[in-house]
């Protein structure tokens, strides 16, 4: 089958999270998987199962619910026939360390290091494989925490990435929720592909967070979803949980620890890496 390839250019100011949210815009559409790419995002679908008006109506929607999403257009081109399979293996990313004792790889990857955390990814549509900077600043802050018989919720859980790490890490109770159908379906596989049959893995909104009270709750997401969560994450909190939040700019940092504190989480610490930042934060 023919597919068509179209390239989402993203304004830079709203690339990181339309990542994120855009492909849930099209779940009810015959598009079959997305991508990042450079400036925007890559997607496909069989050629000729959605026409350009379509899209367009689509997009436009987008831009009305998420203004800073202005300007963004698209292009198309038609993809011949091909192994899918074989063409994931050649170009996905193939592994990732994190510092002496972390690895996250895909299943094509070879010559994986044995370390003490060795967590199997197969990103496909979903995002989270490590390799972006703001997944890298949330994996090393779990890395650095003590989760062993602890509880944790990761939302906006993309891959399950962290959640995985958490149980590897000992966590006895772990939740993950994301709203977009793809990544759900993947982290399924991802939390199987790990020997994992514990995560309580749910498809949804804030909505649908798993009941708490939580010891830690990760939160990687864009800052106008994240804090729009801080009610749902005080609910699921008791004195002395740790929230650790990314997905933000630096120029961030100082509204997210004062929007938190509001909710009655207490400002740790921050960390940044290559314009990205992270925040943690305790309940009081």
């Amino acid at each position: 089958m023919d597919y068509t390839e179209y390239k989402f250019t993203v304004p830079e100011a709203a690339r990181e999270f339309s990542a994120d949210v855009l492909p849930s815009f099209f779940e009810e559409t015959s598009m079959e998987s997305f991508e990042a790419d450079g400036d925007g995002l890559k997607a496909y679908a069989p050629k000729g199962s959605i026409s350009t008006d379509e899209i367009q109506d689509i997009l436009d929607t987008f831009v009305a619910a998420f203004p800073m999403a202005e300007g963004i257009g698209f292009e198309t081109a038609v993809v011949e026939d091909r192994n899918w399979n074989e063409t994931w293996e050649k170009e996905s990313f193939r592994s990732v360390m994190f510092g002496n004792s972390c690895v996250v790889h895909s299943p094509a990857a070879t010559d994986v290091p044995n370390v003490e955390y060795d967590i199997l990814i197969d990103p496909k549509q979903a995002f989270g494989s490590g390799s972006h900077e703001t997944t890298t600043l949330m994996i090393n802050r779990i890395l650095a925490a003590d989760l062993k018989g602890k509880s944790a919720v990761d939302v906006g859980c993309g891959t399950a990435v962290l959640a995985i790490l958490a149980k590897k890490k000992g966590a006895a109770k772990v939740g993950a929720f994301d709203i977009d159908h793809w990544a759900y379906e993947n982290a399924l596989v991802n939390v199987e592909l790990n020997g994992i049959k514990d995560i309580d893995l749910r498809l949804g909104g804030f909505e649908v967070m798993p009941d708490g009270p939580f010891d830690f709750i990760f939160a990687n997401i864009t800052r106008n979803i994240l804090l729009d969560g801080l009610t749902s994450y005080a609910k699921v909190a008791e004195k002395g949980t740790r929230l650790f939040m990314s997905g933000f700019f630096p120029e961030d940092v100082a509204f997210v620890i004062e929007q938190s504190a509001n909710f009655g989480f207490q400002f740790v610490d921050s960390s940044e890496l290559n314009g990205w930042a992270s925040v943690e934060c305790v309940k009081l």
